[in-house]
């Protein structure tokens, strides 16, 4: 049982439930009873919407993964910041990443 405020990634839509595959998601809450296909209420924050979901329909996102995402967000930010600051030498000392 994953634990909850577990970072997870939609991987499927087993039963049909409308889930946006491939966005990520929190466990807010889990269901308990045996008898329940759904198994965990996710929360995801890019339609603002919570789904009861069955555990083939999700994975838990590796630290790695989180760690890329978040220091591509703030590489993003520092160029925002020094495009508008016309700073243009902290852009210089980003290191690019090529695209594979």
């Amino acid at each position: 049982m994953l634990p909850l405020m577990t970072r997870v990634l939609i991987q499927s839509d087993v039963l049909n439930l409308g889930l946006p595959v491939g966005k990520e998601a929190y466990i807010i809450a889990y269901n308990r009873h045996v008898d329940v296909a759904y198994r965990y209420l996710i929360r995801v924050p890019a339609v603002q919407k919570d789904f009861w979901v069955v555990e083939q329909d999700i994975r838990p996102l590796k630290e790695s993964e989180t760690v890329e995402d978040y220091s591509q967000a703030a590489e993003d930010v520092l160029i925002d910041v020094a495009l508008q600051t016309r700073q243009f030498d902290i852009i210089k000392q980003l290191k690019w990443k090529k695209p594979k």
